[in-house]
């Protein structure tokens, strides 16, 4: 996502239904028939009344059609939570019209029990209310290089006290 971020583009389709793995380490982001460039700006208003993923929306975009990086933010965490619930549909509880209000007062996603503490503050981070106090794509892509990087010279492995 950082870089269709970086051509200035915004996805506004980021679903786990959208991704394809290829082995056990690639996968490739598809369906960009949502997607739409930029402004100046950074972001894209739309006008047209489209189909979009509502329960993958981020909450500006729900109340005022206003898209953009920070956007596709909200979605990457809303995948995460696919990811790692295997496969189960967000707020699926929730019909469509309940779901802007769930949203303003605050609440969110629930904890999945297999998320570690350090995912699930970048997937709370994703969602906060205000664009601006979300993390870019640059961010995201550094921190899952630690995860990596960390989980690779653990593997197997507990560090034993001295």
């Amino acid at each position: 996502m950082q870089y269709v971020t970086s051509k200035g583009l915004i996805h506004r389709d980021l679903t786990a239904r959208n991704i394809f793995l290829f082995g056990s380490v690639v996968a490739k982001i598809s369906d960009f028939s949502q997607c739409c460039c930029c402004d100046e700006s950074g972001t894209y208003q739309e006008t047209a009344n489209i189909r979009l993923p509502l329960k993958w929306m981020s909450l500006e975009s729900l109340i005022s059609k206003v898209f953009s990086e920070k956007s596709d933010v909200w979605s990457f965490g809303v995948l995460i939570y696919e990811m790692f619930s295997f496969g189960r549909v967000p707020y699926a509880g929730l019909n469509d019209d309940e779901l802007v209000g769930f949203l303003e007062n605050g609440r969110r996603l629930e904890r999945l029990m297999n998320v570690d503490n350090s995912l699930h503050e970048i997937m709370t981070e994703c969602w906060m209310s205000n664009p601006e106090d979300r993390h870019k794509f640059t961010y995201l892509e550094e921190k899952f290089h630690a995860f990596i990087e960390i989980r690779s010279e653990l593997y197997g492995y507990v560090e034993a006290d001295d």
